[in-house]
This record gives structure tokens, sequence and C-alpha cells, in this order.
């Protein structure tokens, strides 16, 4: 396995630094697939006609028809400035019909798959993308940018909810794309993706805000949904992701297989730890982690993983470090684990973001997005170096 870096990067408004199989400056690899910028227009079967938006779609070529005009509803809406200097709005209405169709045809498509999802080396390329906590616009920035899923495959990491302001938007888009292209988007649960946390850190009240006066029940279709949701993903049998991180209770790659379904995050054990452990040297081997929850783990218990179960690299999300803030990621145990995060600017942090590719040949490389600050020597209010922002 190959890895793609880049030594410098060019402040531009959401410019790409660096590319799959090239650097900042360089042609890219002309054996490599070239992106397609992703255009609701150029879905397969694609239909302009009305649908229904019954709450029961029970002809699949009916379903695709209204997922092909859901997504194209989402992708193209326009965003509105607002007067403050936050982020703008994607302006687009979710209605109550559709978080029931979409909702519950992604648990009938989660169903289908187990707790560990196994992606073959031809479902490459790949992009892999870490948090998004409600970031809609930059979430359609970047699928516009990596390109249409009928030509490559995705793999979302979890915490596509909570924190921003639009989580429903969010969380709907990727669920109807997972629906639509069941062997193409692959999503992961994150810690967020969880009832209790997620009513804690803003999705509950979103839900209950956007659709009063049964935001109760629209956010129970939520609920339903997270605990469908799988926990892993081995790519091509070489690259093992998951929202989180490692966990003690790991002795063979089916025991993630087993974890049974529908079911809540527990306070402790295998699940737990898939979306909520986090890598640090700080203590050897296993640690209770300073979050309250789980554990963290060394870079030896990285290494030995990796020999143990014949993995080349290890992808997870779940935090920014404050070395993160300038491209994005960051690389663990001599390589062998990377720390993605995918929602720029994230709680005013001035923070990069970024999506890693693995290409058909192997190749595994970054598209970095910057956001453009008004005042560019603007320092964030950020934890002290060296330390990890618990997300």
């Amino acid at each position: 396995m190959k890895i793609v870096q880049a030594n410098e990067i060019q402040p531009a408004s959401w410019c790409i630094m660096f590319e799959a199989g090239s650097v900042l400056g360089k042609q890219s690899d002309p054996h490599l697939p070239s992106s397609i910028p992703f255009s609701p227009h150029s879905l397969l079967l694609r239909s302009h006609q009305s649908v229904s938006t019954m709450c029961m779609v029970k002809d699949p070529t009916d379903l695709n028809k209204y997922l092909d005009n859901f997504i194209e509803k989402l992708m193209t809406a326009r965003t509105d400035k607002r007067p403050d200097e936050k982020s703008p709005l994607v302006n687009v209405t979710v209605l109550p019909e559709d978080v029931v169709i979409v909702t519950r045809a992604a648990v009938a498509s989660f169903k289908e798959q187990k707790t560990l999802i196994r992606v073959d080396k031809s479902a490459l390329p790949i992009n892999i993308v870490g948090d998004l906590h409600g970031e809609f616009r930059e979430l359609r920035m970047m699928l516009s940018k990596c390109g249409d899923p009928i030509c490559q495959s995705y793999l979302f990491l979890g915490d596509y909810v909570d924190r921003g302001v639009q989580g429903v938007e969010c969380y709907m888009l990727l669920l109807a794309l997972k629906c639509r292209f069941p062997h193409k988007v692959y999503m992961l649960r994150g810690n967020h993706e969880d009832a209790n946390t997620a009513t804690t850190y803003g999705f509950y009240d979103e839900c209950k805000d956007k659709f009063a006066p049964i935001g109760e029940t629209i956010w129970s279709h939520f609920v339903n949904v997270f605990n469908w949701m799988p926990c892993a993903a081995l790519v091509a049998d070489k690259i093992f992701c998951m929202h989180g991180g490692l966990s003690p209770h790991i002795s063979a790659l089916e025991d993630v297989e087993n974890i049974k379904r529908p079911t809540i995050v527990p306070p402790y054990g295998l699940m737990c730890d898939l979306v909520w452990s986090d890598p640090d040297n700080k203590y050897p081997g296993w640690a209770l982690s300073t979050r309250g929850i789980s554990y963290t783990f060394d870079d030896d218990l990285i290494k030995k993983f990796c020999k143990a179960f014949d993995i080349d690299l290890i992808v997870r999300a779940h935090q920014i470090y404050q070395d993160m803030y300038r491209n994005g990621y960051k690389f663990f145990a001599e390589g062998r684990l990377l720390s993605i995060f995918s929602a720029p600017n994230y709680l005013n942090y001035k923070n990069d973001c970024c999506i890693v590719k693995v290409s058909a040949a192997f190749v595994v490389s970054f598209i970095v997005f910057r956001p453009i600050l008004k005042n560019a020597k603007a320092v964030a209010a950020t934890p002290k170096k060296g330390t990890a922002s618990i997300e």
C-alpha cells in the first residue's frame, strides 16, 4: 500500500490541497480514475416525474424514483447567506413524510448488512469520510468534488448529526444515497448516532424544532435507524475502519460481525469501544479514557492488532487534535493508524478537513478542504498544543 502526502498547501476558497495519486502542483497519475463531478442529473434511472410522498413506497422502482428526486432536491437547493459570519445554510425543507420513507428504507438496507461490512476490492476507488456534524453545505461540496457514487464508492465513518445546525439534512442525504446505491455508499455508526448522545448535543432539539409538533415521532424514526447501523468496515481485507477505535474485546473480526442489532450503544464492551475509544500514548497499553467511557490504546497495541489480523491500515475519525487543524489528519504507530476529520471550521476552530481516497491501485491519498477566513491571521480559541478536542 502506498500513501501519498503533500508538503505544502495554498489557501483558497475550499480549494483542494492534494488529490488522489498526486501532490499539489504535479500531474495526477493517468492510470488512476479521474473524479467525475457529482450531479443529481447523472444518476441512473433518473425520473423527473413527480412521485407521491406517501409514507409507504412498496415498489422498488417507485422507491428509486422517489430517492432520485429527493437527492436532486437536496443537492440542488440554494444556499442563503446569514447576516452573521457563520457558514451559509442550504435552503431546503425535509418533510416528515420524507423522513418516514427514507428511514424505513434505510433500516431495511442496514438489515441486509452485517455489523462488520466487508467491502470488496472491486468497490475501489473509495472515499473515506470522517465526522460531518451537521455541516450540510460542506458535505455537498465534498460530494461534488469527489464524484458520483455511480463511478466510485463512499464509506462514511459516523457522527453525521449534533453540533451543526443541519444534521437532519446531512443524515437524510446520506441515507438516501445509501438506499439508492447500497453497494456504493456505506455508512458506519458514530458515538453521536445514539439516542443518549444525540439528546445531549443538539440533534434531538433540531428534530423537535424542525418538525414541531411531531418532532418526537420523527426523532424516534431516526433513533430506529441509529440502532441498526453497522459499526466497522474492512476494505479490501487490508483497511480496517470504524468511528472510534480498537477494543480489548476483539479476539477475531467475527466478534464484530456477531454484534446483534438493533441495539443502543452500551456503556462498555466491544460495540462501545468501536465508537468511543481513542489512540493515546500517554499511558501504556489499555487505559481508562478521560471521556469517562471506553479506553485509550497506545502504538504498541495498534501494531500488534495489525500484525495479528494482517491489516495494513486502520482508519478512524472521532477526534480533532490541534496538529490536525492544518490538513485534517494525523498518523499514529508509524503510519499504521490514521485519524481523519471531515467537518471544516468545526466549532469555529478554523480547521481544515480531509477525505481519504483509496484508488483501484490501492494508493491511499488525501483530499483536503480549507475554509477561507476573513482574517487569515486569526487563531482559533482551541485547546493547548498536543491535546485533543473531545467531540
